[in-house]
């Protein structure tokens, strides 16, 4: 899959991990999610296991951020790789509006986005 092509070029063929190599082949990709073994228990391999059932199982990011922290264990965790790599997905439209009239200083965070898609619109030097 992608793993076994692209990214070992970007790696330079250097091996992964044997358990991040598990994970890239897709051992996250269990039917019955919990009841198969996957859990975030606090160890950053099994919250990213987690987080990929989570976005491999599920068709919304609302439906999916509920699957990362119903899987229980260590939901923060496994709930903010989720975050990144659904939001990545799926863009901002399609986070649930009743979600994101809840995040704290969204106004500021909104500005601060802009701020920083201007700068890295304008033009700069090497010097």
């Amino acid at each position: 899959e992608f793993y076994s092509s692209e990214m070992k070029k970007w790696l330079k063929n250097d091996p992964l991990d044997s358990e991040i190599e598990n994970i890239a082949k897709g051992s996250f990709k269990k039917e019955k999610g919990y009841d198969a073994g996957i859990r975030g228990k606090g160890y950053v391999v099994n919250s990213l296991e987690a987080a990929l059932w989570a976005f491999w199982s599920t068709h919304s990011f609302a439906e999916g951020a509920l699957a990362a922290v119903n899987l229980g264990d260590d939901t923060d965790t496994t709930a903010a790789i989720y975050g990144q790599l659904a939001g990545a997905y799926y863009g901002f439209r399609k986070l649930p509006p009743e979600w994101v009239d809840c995040v704290y200083s969204k106004r500021f965070i909104d500005c601060l986005c802009k701020w920083i898609a201007y700068e890295g619109s304008q033009p700069h030097s090497n010097n």
